[in-house]
């Protein structure tokens, strides 16, 4: 999937929030469809450089309240080379990358609580 650089600046037409800035990048799937996504990490695992996504308007939605806290977020996998961004299809890697994430994030708690 390729996507375009989406660029914050006077002409965007939608709301900011000056405190957290949402990274967002618009992918085309193989039917010419595109989609916003918020790019909620990124990574380099295993020698490759991964970014997990979830769907704009999730994201939107739960920031703003609007939405089940409990459904949680539709997140997607990507690999990213040369702003190409391929989804990620192997489960193994994908579970590794995840259990990648976990361990960084328990980390990350552990150090802010010292």
């Amino acid at each position: 999937m390729a996507h375009d650089d989406h660029v914050h600046g006077p002409g965007c037409d939608h709301d900011h929030d000056d405190e957290f800035e949402i990274e967002v990048v618009e992918l085309e799937d193989e039917n010419g469809e595109k989609e916003e996504f918020a790019i909620l990490e990124e990574v380099d695992f295993e020698g490759r450089h991964f970014a997990v996504l979830a769907p704009l308007a999730e994201v939107q939605a739960q920031s703003e309240g609007n939405a089940d806290p409990e459904a949680g977020l539709s997140l997607e996998i990507f690999e990213v080379k040369d702003d190409m961004f391929t989804p990620l299809e192997d489960e193994e890697l994908a579970n590794r990358l995840m259990a990648h994430l976990d361990e960084l994030a328990a980390k990350l708690a552990e150090d802010e609580k010292s």
